[in-house]
């Protein structure tokens, strides 16, 4: 059987990029990634030594799921344009 590392979907446009690695710690982590413009924007899950919860997600993560995540997305244009939406940080937020 072959060794499933990553996963590409295509969600409002844009390639959603899945993939199993390590984080800056060496733990365990599942990477969501997509692309504005060359920047490149990940979202990493720590899963610390569980190899077995790693492939997990990695495995039941679906179409719904990267459709939801690239949602998100829509009418952004830069990756750091996305980060303030995630976090609920906008400019608008700043003029306040």
């Amino acid at each position: 059987m072959m060794e499933r590392f990553a996963k590409v979907f295509e969600a409002h446009d844009r390639q959603i990029l899945v993939r199993k690695g390590e984080d800056s710690d060496g733990d365990a982590a599942l990477f969501i990634i997509t692309m504005f413009e060359g920047a490149e924007m990940s979202l990493n899950l720590n899963f610390g030594d569980d190899e077995e919860a790693l492939d997990k997600a990695l495995e039941s993560f679906t179409q719904e799921q990267a459709d939801h995540f690239g949602k998100q997305f829509e009418g952004q244009t830069s990756a750091f344009q996305a980060f303030q939406k995630l976090t609920g940080n906008t400019a608008e937020d700043d003029e306040e």
